[in-house]
């Protein structure tokens, strides 16, 4: 049965878009020279708000999977297959163009190591620092018929099976946090690999994907539960953020060149406190996108265009981040810190989606393998 498509799935990938263009843009100028307290603590505030965003498209595909998908028959050939061209295929391309973008020379003076370069870094992520997101989404894909079939056995009693998958990924989260190779003399070397990447390991973000994918099955009911929770939610949200606001702004000092610096690994999502903080605020953001950003057609339009390119634009936002902040810095030097942020931020997220549409709209061959299959627009 063919489903009708969802109006928020583009805002939400639209918001979550522009907050990881945000959130890199911001990584450019949290230790940069001259920076006061009050643009130290302005960063803190708008990094902290947009942490949701990395969970959020594992939330999305959870979503997006089980409500196409959750019932009837699943043929798991087809949907991998599927996932082969629209994922890993843009996936591979990419990790090839930032190797050869990043290597340059360096290829040509021994290209026969090339094919085993570009192997490990399909594997690992780190062709751009922002592809180790795909290997996370890959491992989801790849199991997503026993996913599926974890949610759907606990299809009547979702809110038992996420407080228990919950409260397991904080003391996952908890496990994250030790020196664990140490406690156990862990020497074996793949284990130890898997240990370093665990950034990347579904483990590491499963119960976003499991609280996407019971979103999906109860999308008629989505925005009724959403509202239902806000007060609640909307406490515990304050309450986590201004702690760990406070948590950094506590930390701040000057440094003998005089930059205000603060220690911002406390707004890294692999913890038990923002485990808590980020799950509120996919809740938030949940409801915000089936309410707030319908209101407001200008708004709505544009969140829904950068939705549909959504895909395109996190692949290619590394490249054209790069390229501002070089622009930023030659010509804005001296202008105060956060001028540059929000000069390099909007030129990232607009000259990311303006590449992206241009492409689409040219109809370059093979443009599917660059910025993925784009949906018929939405009115």
């Amino acid at each position: 049965m063919q489903k009708h498509r969802l109006d928020e799935i583009d805002i939400l990938r639209g918001l979550t878009f522009l907050a990881i263009a945000l959130q890199h843009s911001l990584a450019g100028y949290l230790y940069a020279p001259g920076l006061d307290a009050v643009s130290a603590w302005i960063s803190a505030f708008l990094l902290i708000l947009i942490r949701y965003a990395v969970p959020m498209f594992i939330t999305i595909t959870g979503l997006v999977l089980l409500y196409n998908h959750g019932q009837g028959e699943f043929d798991y050939r087809r949907f991998i297959q599927k996932r082969l061209v629209q994922a890993f295929i843009p996936y591979f391309v990419w990790t090839i163009i930032y190797y050869v973008w990043s290597s340059g020379p360096a290829i040509l003076a021994n290209p026969s190591a090339a094919p085993a370069i570009i192997a490990r870094l399909t594997l690992s992520g780190e062709a751009c620092y922002h592809l180790w997101f795909m290997v996370a989404i890959i491992q989801f894909y790849l199991l997503f018929p026993f996913l599926r079939w974890l949610i759907l056995k606990n299809e009547n009693q979702p809110v038992f099976f996420l407080t228990v998958s919950f409260f397991a990924y904080i003391g996952l989260m908890w496990l994250w946090r030790q020196p664990l190779p140490q406690m156990v003399n862990l020497q074996n070397p793949w284990l130890i690999t898997l240990w370093n990447y665990r950034d990347r390991l579904f483990l590491s973000w499963f119960f976003y994907f499991l609280l996407g994918g019971f979103a999906g099955l109860y999308v008629g009911r989505l925005r009724q539960i959403t509202k239902d929770i806000q007060k609640t939610n909307a406490f515990v949200y304050i309450t986590i953020f201004a702690f760990v606001f406070y948590q950094i702004v506590t930390t701040g000092q000057t440094s003998p060149s005089g930059t205000y610096q603060l220690n911002f690994n406390y707004t890294l999502p692999l913890t038990p406190v923002m485990a808590f903080f980020i799950t509120s605020a996919l809740l938030t953001v949940l409801y915000r996108a089936q309410t707030a950003f319908l209101r407001y057609d200008l708004l709505r339009r544009i969140l829904n265009l950068y939705g549909r390119y959504s895909y395109g634009c996190y692949f290619i936002h590394a490249m054209v981040l790069y390229y501002t902040i070089i622009i930023v810095s030659r010509y804005l030097l001296g202008t105060p810190v956060l001028v540059q942020l929000a000069v390099t931020f909007v030129a990232c997220s607009l000259g990311s989606l303006a590449l992206v549409y241009t492409i689409d709209y040219l109809r370059i061959p093979g443009r599917n393998y660059l910025i993925g299959k784009i949906s018929l627009a939405t009115k």
